[in-house]
């Protein structure tokens, strides 16, 4: 039963973040103008959705499996964050620091939101 669990999870995650990829890749390019350059040029639009569905999905697994994961949930997360890792370090080495940021605000509201409920379960 748990493994279902994590794969609902991790379905969950995923339909959240092709969902929410936009809204990413625009806080991204925000910080971090986008220069189209080369002869392969690439959409904006484009590159804000691929980066953002990477950074999204990096928020939302750090906080929904450390708001529901059982006593194995940062190694899934270590697991599960891999190919996340690989795509920034290939990609964007030089901005490591901002997928950091975002697995690091959700781990924190991960664990206020787990207080939160730890908290209303005990009434």
């Amino acid at each position: 039963m748990k493994i279902l669990r994590k794969i609902l999870l991790v379905t969950i995650v995923l339909s959240l973040s092709y969902f929410t990829a936009i809204f990413f890749g625009r806080i991204y390019s925000y910080f971090f103008p986008f220069i189209q350059q080369g002869f392969f040029a690439v959409s904006k639009e484009s590159v804000e959705v691929t980066a953002g569905f990477v950074f999204s999905y990096i928020f939302f697994l750090v906080l929904f499996f450390t708001i529901f994961g059982d006593s194995r949930k940062y190694w899934w997360m270590g697991i599960l964050l891999i190919p996340a890792a690989f795509f920034e370090v290939y990609f964007d080495f030089s901005r490591i620091y901002f997928p950091i940021a975002l697995a690091l605000a959700g781990w924190g509201l991960g664990i206020g939101l787990l207080k939160l409920k730890q908290k209303l379960a005990a009434r």
